[in-house]
């Protein structure tokens, strides 16, 4: 299947050929996420946008608290019966509902003192009910998701987890705009209607492409508290991580101005997208770690976490690069008020590609039966990056709060890698990622240089030799043969 003699390498061409479906899905979200902002922006303006995130990252916050339950169906799904397969889906289903109506509960019953704590405003109480009654469907995605991927059905799980919920913030932001509204929650009354839609559709696929139904949820009983037990360890996981990775926008809503909190949005928006290759690789992979895990093959494994992590760095520091240089120019493109918070969007994209480089490290401890001392080291992660999100917050406004971002990223991937490691000897790094990430410094330093110096047009013919010169040296030099031959797959 490869040009390589090492039959391990075939894991790494099915990696790579079915991320690709991921990475298209990834890259149309983030297209859509930004034609959202832009449409917002241009018609409401820069503080609306504000006030949009508030409800656009709370509703992402509120869908990552079932992770855990998810990668419950990812760990157990692969190895039972359909019959069990359909009573896990049951049971989870329950789990997946029982959060939103506890969620909608709290949101709803203390509606008030979240305007008055946040940078929403009294108008916008009714916009807050809304959203806690129509996150129901929202959540329901997510279980769809998770269950599409476990059963690896990778294409109609991206097109559910990266496409739905973009189209409808997007055609929630368009129904707006055509009807002539300024209203906030008119925008996000057409985004649920639309989930809804997709929610009806994602469904039919599951019955059509899947034997996949609802089961008895009596039956399968040790199966089902093996899958329990389970989620239970990685839901307290994935919360603390939330508090980690997502409390960021907490403070976001807490401590900024609309303006500010519209900018730190859009730089999560645009920042992500150094992410891409990771992402695709992540889409895939849990299930074969499960798998490979569940088998001893542990070498194999640790194999596939440096190429895949090593991949990911090569390939998206280009896209790091173009980011952090252009980064008062990409703000700029969606409103001009939102240019001055160009070094809160480079502290994002230095702290995506800082999570690149460590690779899929969180979903490995989960996918390796480490879950339950991942618990532990989450607690000591997240008692760090609390008091730094709110401190630098606090003191230093925007900035503090990107720089806070980054930090407790770092501390989270460090921690967690460390604890792999010490459980099962893996580690990402490799010396062609030391190599990708200096020539980057050295692009980027050279573009930025340039701009300040000659102008525009100079510094993008800079940039355009600079990243075509590294793309021929990556090619060459940081891929290696199975590296090539995985990525030539894809090629016709």
């Amino acid at each position: 299947m490869t040009d390589s003699s090492d039959p391990d390498d075939d894991y790494l061409t099915e990696i790579v050929r079915k991320s690709s479906v991921g990475i298209a899905a990834f890259t149309a979200e983030r297209i859509i996420l930004a034609g959202v902002a832009y449409v917002i922006t241009a018609t409401l303006g820069a503080a609306s946008y504000g006030f949009f995130a508030v409800f656009t990252r709370g509703e992402v916050i509120s869908r990552n608290l079932v992770a855990g339950i998810g990668d419950g169906y990812t760990r157990t799904i692969p190895q039972v019966s359909t019959s069990a397969r359909r009573t896990i889906l049951s049971v989870g289903t329950i789990g997946f509902v029982i959060v939103w109506v506890v969620v909608a509960t709290v949101v709803v019953i203390s509606r008030g003192t979240l305007v008055d704590a946040t940078l929403l405003q009294p108008r916008h109480e009714s916009v807050v009910v809304l959203f806690a009654v129509g996150l129901l469907p929202f959540v329901l995605l997510r279980n769809l998701r998770d269950m599409f991927r476990a059963l690896r059905r990778i294409k109609i799980a991206m097109l559910v987890s990266r496409i739905s919920v973009p189209l409808a913030l997007l055609a929630g932001a368009v129904f707006v705009v055509l009807a002539g509204g300024q209203s906030l929650f008119v925008v996000w009354a057409g985004v649920v209607v639309v989930v809804i839609s997709l929610l009806t559709a994602g469904v039919l696929m599951l019955k059509r492409y899947t034997e996949m139904g609802f089961g008895s949820v009596r039956s399968h009983r040790p199966v089902v508290r093996r899958f329990l037990r389970y989620s239970a360890d990685t839901t307290g996981v994935a919360v603390l991580e939330l508090i980690q990775r997502r409390a960021v926008f907490a403070v976001m809503a807490l401590y900024l101005s609309p303006i500010a909190a519209g900018a730190f949005s859009l730089s999560i928006v645009i920042g992500l997208v150094v992410r891409w290759p990771l992402s695709g690789v992540n889409s895939i992979l849990p299930p074969i770690a499960a798998a490979l895990y569940e088998d001893d093959q542990t070498r194999t494994l640790q194999r596939l976490y440096q190429q895949t992590s090593r991949i990911a760095t090569v390939a998206t520091t280009p896209v790091f690069v173009l980011g952090y240089a252009y980064a008062p120019d990409l703000l700029a493109v969606f409103n001009q008020a939102y240019a001055q918070q160009a070094t809160v969007l480079r502290l994002v994209l230095t702290a995506q590609y800082g999570a690149t480089i460590f690779g899929s490290v969180g979903l490995l401890l989960l996918m390796t039966d480490n879950e339950r001392v991942s618990l532990r080291v989450q607690i000591i992660n997240a008692v760090i990056a609390l008091p730094l999100l709110v401190g630098l917050t606090v003191r230093f406004g925007p900035l503090g709060l990107g720089a806070a971002y980054l930090l407790s990223l770092l501390v989270n991937n460090t921690t967690e890698l460390f604890l792999l490691y010490a459980c099962d000897g893996f580690m990402p790094f490799s010396r062609e990622q030391a190599a990708a990430v200096g020539l980057g410094v050295l692009l980027v330093s050279g573009i930025i240089f340039s701009r300040s110096t000659t102008g525009v047009v100079v510094s993008g013919i800079v940039a355009a030799l600079g990243v075509g010169s590294y793309t021929l040296i990556g090619w060459q030099a940081l891929f290696r043969p199975p590296d090539r031959a995985a990525i030539k797959a894809l090629l016709p």
